[in-house]
């Protein structure tokens, strides 16, 4: 069986797949049931890079899953518990559109016979996984901070949790972790398939390569969130409430209070958007690292 007809086993196997497992993370309220195609079409275009890419998404999935049903209550009383009945259409979207892509075409290009190409892309499609990891640890981890969160653009205003660009050093904290759990796990993975046709993998012979092309998905993961969360605060508009002494994204705030206008950008762009365009920028750096850096791919 030659490279193309493995894709295309790949592609019914994927779709297949793909459905039976959207129908399951809807009962396990993973997704809402109107992102069932949205969640089929990444799945499969995911699939069609191999079971280890297939892995690293689930893992992806199950970690992002557990830390946002952390602190159920206190997101509850916060009115922050937005993903706890699982993420609907235009999220599954924005966060799976990237990672799908940079898999698809890293088969694609595999299946003929461009492997440094179908490397570099697989390089991106986890360092997308990880930029997304670390913005939702980041969120749903810190939100439950003690600490007044903060904006990126107004340091020393306090500010309503759950708003975008918002951030606390917990959350910060939270975001390098989930950055390097991805990382880690695609460390993993490379032992364990190290021998898959269509997986980037490590020259052993020498180890700063290894660690060279972890600490970049680690870097890129992280960086990934701190532009997200500057893209936030400068993409979406800012209120105060005077009775609160807090910046809000609110033009009700949680007090029950009117609050005013204090920021209104020229672009406005949504929290898919952000997540979106953020995911795009880190993939197309991984892409242009690896090129410069290419004997990363062992």
């Amino acid at each position: 069986m030659n490279n193309i007809d493995v894709l295309v086993t790949y592609l019914v196997i994927g779709l297949l797949a793909s459905v039976a497992l959207s129908i399951i993370a809807v009962k396990a309220k993973v997704i809402r049931r109107g992102a069932i195609p949205q969640s089929v079409l990444v799945g499969t275009l995911v699939t069609l890079s191999g079971l280890p890419s297939v892995l690293l998404f689930i893992l992806f999935l199950l970690y992002s899953t557990i830390v946002t049903r952390l602190g159920k209550e206190p997101k509850i009383k916060l009115g922050v518990a937005y993903d706890l009945e699982g993420r609907g259409a235009s999220q599954v979207a924005a966060v799976g559109f990237t990672p799908s892509v940079m898999a698809m075409v890293s088969a694609v290009t595999y299946a003929v016979n461009l492997t440094t190409v179908a490397k570099i892309f697989l390089i991106s499609y986890v360092a997308s996984l990880a930029a997304t990891s670390a913005d939702t640890w980041a969120s749903e981890i810190g939100v439950l901070s003690r600490g007044n969160p903060f904006l990126v653009t107004m340091p020393k205003a306090k500010v309503t949790p759950g708003t975008s660009g918002a951030v606390t050093w917990l959350g910060e904290l939270s975001s390098l972790a989930g950055s390097t759990a991805i990382a880690l796990t695609y460390l993993a993975l490379n032992v364990v398939f190290n021998n898959s046709p269509n997986w980037v993998k490590f020259n052993w012979s020498t180890v700063n390569p290894t660690i060279q092309l972890i600490l970049l998905i680690l870097a890129l993961g992280y960086i990934g969130e701190v532009l997200d969360s500057l893209l936030g605060a400068l993409t979406q508009p800012k209120y105060y409430c005077d009775r609160c002494g807090m910046v809000t994204e609110q033009e009700v705030h949680t007090c029950g209070g009117r609050t005013r206008l204090i920021y209104e950008p020229r672009i406005k762009l949504s929290n898919e958007d952000v997540n979106l365009l953020t995911s795009l920028i880190v993939a197309v750096t991984a892409v242009l690292v690896a090129l410069a850096f290419s004997r990363l791919l062992g």
